[in-house]
């Protein structure tokens, strides 16, 4: 039986594991790849499709493909 629950509905539509940018440090031999994240932290990711110096989005420990270099701002409120 589905549910009708708005929110429940709603729910599944969202991605299960967080989605996140970095930039690509090294494509490594082993299938994966050394990057860097926003705040700086160093991180090692599943999949290769994103050549060094590019930006790229992560879902869970997986690179999905390649994200847009936009700037970026910090706004105080």
């Amino acid at each position: 039986m589905a549910t009708v629950n708005p929110w429940a509905r709603f729910q599944k539509l969202l991605p299960r594991a967080g989605r996140y940018t970095v930039t690509i440090d090294q494509v490594n031999t082993d299938g994966t790849s050394s990057a860097t994240r926003r705040d700086g932290q160093l991180v090692r990711l599943k999949g290769g499709l994103v050549e060094a110096g590019k930006k790229a989005w992560v879902e869970g420990e997986q690179i999905i493909g390649e994200a847009p270099d936009l700037p970026t701002t910090t706004q105080y409120v």
